[in-house]
């Protein structure tokens, strides 16, 4: 007389699937949230941690199942492996965020040498050289100071920043919230500062009163976006001519993040890359694809 042997399913691989899934649907929809402003900072931060865990358990529970299966001899070796590779996929980010905080533990912001220079004398706050991995070095060029400004201002496109303010000893301006300058120097004009139109595209650069100065100094002032997350950054550019060499050095300071995780760094790396390419058109040179 022939018969079979019941089996029965895991309960331990559907479990592990639905927490997986979970934690696996539960990290885009907090980031979304958070850029609709539906999330607060602090409210994203206890979703992406509940994210975690929950992933963390079903990443166990996967286990725990594929070894009862093989064990035991029960159903559901397909769910508690699809679960087991759901788990490694939701716990991807985690791990890229804890070796990223293993590189930079400490530190908000970030600056080049020369920027670190310039602030050794002033009560600004200096990013330890135990943080930094490798030092960060700004720019030279054998050109005018004007010539390399009009390259950061393509290349603060390119970088996704956005333009807030520049400031040049060849063009003062008053104090005050809403006031720039037009004009000479000796008679100011006071206008309104959005009239400026600093933020425009590159096309337009008509309409930016210091395209065609000629001064030896710019400070540029940008801010610049965290990926995915856009938690914002405040960025300084210092453009100097002297004896016929402009330097440019920058800093970059997380507004609302303690920790950044190397993200000013990129983003100064980003900027001076997409600068030398710009000056590269500047010259004329045209940048390897």
């Amino acid at each position: 007389m022939a018969g079979h042997y019941l089996t029965r399913r895991s309960r331990s691989a559907t479990w592990a699937w639905n927490l997986s899934i979970f934690a696996l649907a539960l990290l885009p929809i907090s980031v979304a949230f958070f850029r609709l402003h539906v999330l607060d900072q602090a409210a994203l931060s206890l979703s992406l941690l509940l994210a975690g865990g929950i992933a963390a358990l079903g990443l166990l529970l996967a286990l725990f199942a594929i070894l009862l299966i093989w064990r035991g001899g029960a159903r559901g070796g397909g769910r508690a492996v699809a679960a087991l590779m759901a788990g490694c996929i939701a716990a991807i980010p985690f791990l890229g965020a804890a070796y990223l905080f293993s590189k930079y533990p400490n530190g908000h912001f970030a600056e080049t040498t020369g920027m670190r220079q310039a602030l050794a004398e002033t009560a600004a706050p200096v990013a330890p050289i135990s943080t930094l991995d490798g030092v960060l070095v700004g720019r030279n060029f054998q050109a005018t100071a004007s010539t390399v400004y009009q390259a950061a201002r393509a290349a603060l496109e390119k970088s996704g920043m956005t333009l807030v303010d520049v400031q040049t000893p060849e063009m003062l301006r008053p104090q005050g919230p809403d006031l720039g300058v037009s004009g000479t120097v000796t008679v100011p004009i006071p206008t309104l500062r959005d009239s400026l139109n600093l933020d425009e595209d590159e096309d337009e650069t008509s309409d930016d009163p210091y395209a065609d100065l000629d001064s030896d100094d710019y400070t540029i002032r940008a801010v610049g976006y965290v990926p995915l997350f856009g938690f914002p950054s405040d960025a300084t550019i210092r453009i100097v001519e002297t004896d016929g060499t402009t330097y440019v050095d920058m800093r970059s300071v997380s507004r609302n993040l303690e920790r950044d995780l190397g993200q000013n760094r990129r983003l100064i790396q980003g900027f001076l890359n997409r600068l030398d390419e710009a000056m590269k058109i500047e010259e004329g040179i045209t940048p390897d694809s």
